[in-house]
């Protein structure tokens, strides 16, 4: 019994010396290094990958305004009656995700080219695998095709939908390289780009990435005193340009636009005049 005894205080007397011991070499470690002046802050990674393409400076354009108000569409107003009024109008490419189609954008980009301004918008994505850049570029390839099958011409501003909504399982920093290269290729095209986002999707899939391209910023139901609001607010490296709000009509929920004032004499930045 006197042997077991002594064993058992022993032993926590030996851990203990361990412990001792341990904590002893940490501390002369840290000094060292200390000394040495290798203690660095933590630097976070950039919001781009490397090799990520650089956007081009936002091209110059003339003084021109449209009426302020209007709207956009896609494949939830196929077969609906578009409204007749409003200024401007920004069609949806694709039909709610990469890679697919707006099964109406035809006649919905013939009734957009009535109004004094006009644009299109594309979905973004991101699966998590694979090179960003060249998915961001085929993205981008892919609506352009599509939309050149429906318009001759062309249009000559693209917005970048960016949301949630659609899957984001890259890190920041390749969500915003996927989005980065869209833009890039799309300004290879010789069109302008902007962002459609809010602060909140924004930062939770691009990080904190200041492209400083034009932001269309939603804001969900409301009205237009609610959204004008919006336009002292930016992100993304930019100040609201345009705002979206959702309003009922007989047709059903249509998404409303607002040109903001800082912008109605700036509207060939945000959309195709010609």
């Amino acid at each position: 019994m006197a042997r077991r005894h002594a064993r058992a205080i022993g032993l926590p007397l030996l851990l203990f010396a361990a412990a001792g011991a341990i904590a002893v070499v940490v501390a002369v470690v840290l000094l060292a290094v200390h000394k040495q002046g290798k203690v660095t802050a933590y630097v976070p990674p950039p919001p781009l990958i490397a090799g990520a393409p650089k956007l081009a400076p936002w091209p110059a354009v003339p003084a021109a305004s449209v009426p302020p108000l209007g709207y956009d569409v896609s494949h939830p107003q196929c077969k609906k009656a578009l409204p007749t009024d409003g200024g401007f109008a920004i069609v949806g490419i694709t039909g709610g995700h990469p890679f697919s189609s707006n099964r109406c954008v035809g006649d919905q980009l013939k009734w957009a080219v009535t109004k004094s301004g006009h644009a299109v918008y594309v979905n973004s994505g991101f699966p998590g695998s694979g090179d960003p850049v060249a998915y961001g570029t085929s993205i981008a390839d892919d609506a352009v095709t599509r939309e050149h099958a429906q318009s001759s011409r062309g249009t000559a501003v693209w917005w970048l939908d960016v949301e949630t909504a659609n899957t984001w399982a890259g890190t920041t920093q390749q969500n915003a390289s996927v989005i980065d290269a869209m833009a890039s290729r799309l300004q290879q095209l010789g069109v302008r780009v902007g962002i459609y986002s809010t602060p909140q999707m924004w930062a939770e899939i691009a990080g904190d990435w200041s492209p400083g391209l034009p932001i269309w910023y939603a804001t969900g139901p409301g009205t237009v005193d609610t959204a004008t609001a919006a336009c002292a607010k930016s992100f993304a490296g930019s100040p609201a340009a345009v705002v979206q709000w959702v309003q009922k009509t007989k047709q059903g929920e249509l998404d409303h636009n607002m040109v903001c004032p800082a912008y109605q004499n700036r509207a060939g930045e945000l959309l195709d005049l010609r």
